[in-house]
């Protein structure tokens, strides 16, 4: 079911501490998804993070600061934690979840979100799937119906998670970086970005049009 056709498109990205790799996630949402979409309106998605075991109000751990900074993201020395609720998950009309413990989170928070709940790593290997027409899998392109309701089409293509097989199915988490070394940090800031760049890109061509 295509849950969303308002005005505005809700994406909620998940972690543990909501002061990594879901803050990370959130910037670079925000700044890479306008190149899907021609006609671009900022105010058409809105993207916001939370941590399943975050303290609300602290702020971003200094290297994945500092690894934001490197991937040209602004405003994450802005950035403040707050803990994963139920009416957060529930508003969402898509959850990406930097690993499966907070999918899991997110669903357990608001049971009725498990067909929008995704890894960020399966959303964007289903997007992929979708836009090259795996099993068959269309998504009507955006039109003059906008971005929201597009988004929510995609959703719900992505829904069909047999398009992921077990192998890959093993491979669904982005490592997390918390009071490791810097060598992780940036190990894991660059896995976060390469996944959402993965979903630009997919999303751009299934915009278009399903790809032959």
């Amino acid at each position: 079911m295509i849950r969303s056709t308002a005005p505005t498109f809700r994406i909620l990205t998940v972690c543990t501490g909501n002061i990594c790799r879901s803050p990370q996630a959130e910037l670079l949402l925000r700044q890479r998804l306008p190149s899907a979409f021609p006609g671009w309106d900022p105010a058409v998605i809105e993207v916001t993070s939370a941590g399943m075991m975050a303290i609300d109000g602290h702020r971003m751990e200094p290297l994945a600061v500092a690894e934001a900074g490197r991937l040209g993201l602004h405003g994450a020395d802005g950035h403040r934690a707050r803990r994963l609720q139920p009416a957060l998950v529930e508003r969402a009309d898509l959850v990406l979840a930097l690993a499966r413990e907070h999918r899991s989170a997110a669903v357990a928070a608001a049971p009725t979100a498990h067909r929008r709940a995704f890894t960020l790593v399966e959303f964007a290997c289903l997007a992929e799937r979708v836009a090259a027409g795996h099993r068959g899998a269309q998504v009507r392109p955006l039109g003059e119906d906008g971005i929201p309701a597009f988004l929510s089409r995609v959703v719900a293509a992505c829904a069909d998670r047999s398009m992921i097989d077990h192998a890959q199915r093993a491979d669904l988490d982005i490592e997390d970086p918390y009071r490791r070394s810097a060598a992780v940090y940036r190990r894991s800031a660059d896995a976060v970005a390469r996944q959402v760049d993965r979903l630009v890109v997919a999303l751009a061509s299934l915009a278009r049009a399903n790809a032959a």
